[in-house]
């Protein structure tokens, strides 16, 4: 199923604020619209509360959002109060409800407090919240569950007990105010049954997938949309308060049609391609069908809503058109010829009974003008030729929309983001049509809505998800997102192309830019530098000329991604010197090392070390256990920094070489720091205490020092000494 991130998650809860605060400004509370709305208000506090706990858990500093809260609480109380006037009297907004959760956890979490004074703290904070809280104490509960409840499933416990409860309290109180009358709020007791609905966004917030998502409306949205909304909503009720309904109805269906046409000339700006075709149709069809209704809402006489009806039936049989060709083009699905021959012949059918339905009534068999009401309405009543348009429709619709649903089955991606975009675009279309049979719109009809939907979304699958066919975009698109790094310039070496990968690797670039300007491309381009390492990626450059006509037009450089290749290369390079059992170096790479900074120079001491006793381990504990103590010591070895390096000479003999370093005190305390290192690898085996080391150290003292069999051969000297003398000891020559 899937997840949403916390931007969706925000706007969810944004939505749903915006439709609450509509119906409290503008919708009869009792109606079922105004009921619904209510309703799907309730999706925000929890939501928002959620978010709370989790900033709460990730925010680097407590203080700066507990400051960042308070301010934004303060900015909204003015924009607030414009809004709701008197309804809510001295009561505080819904940000001032979370800074009091947020206070909740930070006293509750503060290290320094004592219980007494967390209990005391907490008192505070829900005496203010009972008081002038809007939402009295819930949201502060809701915040310390999603808080201190770990799980999902005992979260949505808590969550819907506290909502039940709070039901409860508000019923029991309500109806013991009808006979102690200690509030002068006189509610019915299911006055606040939409409060259910703090249950709802536990259904969005279990799809919480834990990712930020695409921060594109910034981390302070939320804050400054909340007053902004306010101011204006206050500002459209100031305005309409002199209106009457059926000019704010009439104003809506202007504006959807404004809108329409926005939609239509983005169209026609988009990059042509096939899909365009499409959506160039619906759109504009959507346009005519606007322009239809809303001659038909302003007419007032019998001509006039024949002429709206016949141009509202014109732009629905282009809708019908539109929407084949696009579905074909949106799910990459080949529509036969005769579809469209068929569709063509319905539509003249059908404009043919409605311009000849005054003398055969085959369309409608009555169109009359209802005087009643806030405007002149059509009465109509319809004939068998509705019912072919209709059946029409429908038929054409439902293919559409299984089409789409099939398709988006069997795709991924931005493909089955086009599919859903246009099946939601086709409910859309219908969806007007439903809310108006449940009655809530007062017998009004609200095409506008599923209009506006349909074009949004229909002009979403082709700009927002990227339909453009041509080749030449396809190919463009290929070189953009694809993993090499792709540049090409003229013989005057200014850029005519680079795509996504180059800009991320070399910063800000700009087409007709001379890339000389850039040194990291000029030394590349002058072929000074073959191969470039970016953000722990190698990538190797070539640069090769395009010729056309026997001339060279210009050049491209590839920038190709040849990390994985290059650590295989190390790999190889390291097995090839290194000692496969202690990943030490091996002896022969060692001495080449070794020699190569005695040559140039560079001073230290050798130490030739031998492990004591180490038969032992093997005759006693196996060959495995004498290759383990071999690998703990290599890793003893292995620990050291850049300025020692070692190897295993064979068997149980090692060498160690130190720069710089010829003090016998030093060297001293480096033997010292091996053996105790080693003793404590080895002080939880078996095969504890049994061996221990014996070093041999020689020190680069004299000009002859410097040559390795010398070197070696005094540390030879040295580790026999040590041997002879007690083992586990080190000795100097």
């Amino acid at each position: 199923m899937k997840t949403l991130n916390r931007t969706q998650l925000k706007f969810i809860a944004i939505c749903a604020m915006v439709c609450d605060h509509v119906a409290w400004g503008f919708v009869e509370f009792w109606t079922p619209l105004g009921q619904i709305m209510h309703v799907i208000g309730r999706l925000t506090i929890p939501i928002m509360c959620f978010f709370v706990a989790e900033g709460f858990r990730k925010t680097a500093s407590v203080k700066n959002y507990i400051q960042r809260m308070t301010f934004f609480a303060i900015v909204a109380m003015l924009p607030f109060y414009l809004f709701f006037g008197e309804l809510y009297e001295y009561r505080q907004n819904i940000i001032f409800d979370l800074l009091l959760g947020l206070l909740m956890l930070a006293v509750l979490e503060h290290k320094k407090f004592q219980k007494w004074q967390k209990v005391l703290f907490a008192a505070i904070i829900f005496f203010i919240s009972a008081t002038i809280g809007g939402w009295v104490i819930m949201p502060i509960l809701y915040i310390l569950v999603f808080y201190y409840v770990k799980s999902f499933k005992r979260q949505a416990v808590w969550v819907c007990g506290l909502t039940v409860a709070l039901q409860v309290f508000l019923i029991t109180a309500v109806e013991l105010n009808r006979i102690w009358h200690f509030s002068k709020y006189d509610w019915p007791w299911y006055d606040k049954l939409y409060f259910l609905g703090f249950m709802l966004p536990l259904f969005f917030i279990k799809r919480y997938n834990g990712e930020k998502g695409k921060d594109i409306i910034g981390k302070y949205f939320f804050y400054l949309f909340y007053p902004a909304h306010f101011l204006v909503l206050a500002g459209i009720r100031v305005l309409v308060a002199g209106c009457s309904a059926y000019e704010i109805y009439v104003g809506c269906h202007v504006i959807a049609l404004l809108v329409c046409i926005g939609i239509l000339f983005m169209v026609l700006w988009a990059k042509p391609s096939r899909g365009q075709s499409g959506t160039l149709l619906l759109v504009a069809s959507g346009c005519i069908y606007t322009f239809g209704f809303l001659l038909e809402i302003t007419s007032g006489n019998i001509g006039g809503f024949y002429a709206a009806t016949v141009t509202q039936y014109f732009g629905e049989t282009l809708l019908m058109f539109g929407f084949t060709l696009f579905v074909a083009e949106m799910c990459h699905k080949e529509v036969p010829a005769f579809v469209y021959a068929i569709e063509g012949v319905f539509g003249i059918v059908i404009m043919w009974m409605l311009l000849t339905t005054r003398e055969n009534h085959l369309f409608y068999t009555y169109i009359g003008i209802n005087e009643e009401g806030p405007f002149p309405r059509q009465v109509l009543v319809y004939g068998w030729g509705f019912g072919l348009f209709l059946a029409y429709v429908g038929l054409i619709s439902v293919g559409c929309f299984s089409t789409c649903v099939w398709s988006a089955k069997r795709s991924g991606g931005i493909d089955k983001k086009r599919c859903i975009c246009t099946a939601v675009a086709i409910m859309c279309l219908w969806f007007p049509n439903f809310i108006r049979a449940t009655g809530i719109t007062g017998g009004y009809e609200i095409p506008c809505l599923g209009i506006i939907l349909a074009a949004i979304l229909v002009g979403m699958a082709l700009t927002r998800y990227g339909y453009f066919d041509s080749i030449a975009l396809a190919g463009e698109n290929a070189l953009s997102h694809g993993q090499e790094g792709i540049m090409v310039i003229d013989n005057r070496h200014i850029i005519t192309y680079f795509n996504k990968r180059m800009e991320e690797a070399f910063g800000q670039l700009a087409l007709k830019q001379d890339v000389y300007k850039n040194p990291v491309l000029a030394e590349v381009f002058e072929g000074k530098k073959k191969t470039l390492e970016i953000k722990d990626k190698i990538y190797e450059m070539r640069i090769e000329p395009l010729n056309e006509g026997g001339y060279i037009q210009c050049y491209m450089l590839w920038m190709l991604d040849i990390t994985e290749h290059h650590r295989m290369l190390q790999k190889i390079s390291d097995l090839a010197h290194m000692d496969s059992l202690t990943r030490l170096y091996n002896r022969s790479y060692f001495v080449t090392l070794l020699e190569k900074y005695l040559s140039e120079g560079g001073g230290g001491s050798l130490f030739m070390m031998d492990l004591d006793n180490f038969k032992q381990v093997n005759d006693r504990f196996g060959h495995q256990a004498g290759d383990e103590v071999l690998e703990k010591f290599g890793e003893v070895l292995g620990a050291f920094g850049k300025d020692m390096f070692a190897c295993r000479i064979g068997g149980d003999e090692f060498c160690l070489f130190s720069k710089g370093i010829i003090d016998a005190k030093e060297l001293g305390a480096i033997a010292e720091n091996v053996s105790t290192e080693f003793q404590k690898k080895l002080s939880t085996e078996k095969y504890a205490g049994i061996t221990t080391v014996s070093f041999g150290i020689a020190r680069v003292i004299e000009t002859s020092d410097r040559v390795f069999e010398k070197l070696y051969s005094n540390a030879d000297k040295a580790l026999y000494v040590a041997k002879n003398r007690s083992k586990n000891t080190w000795y100097i020559l």
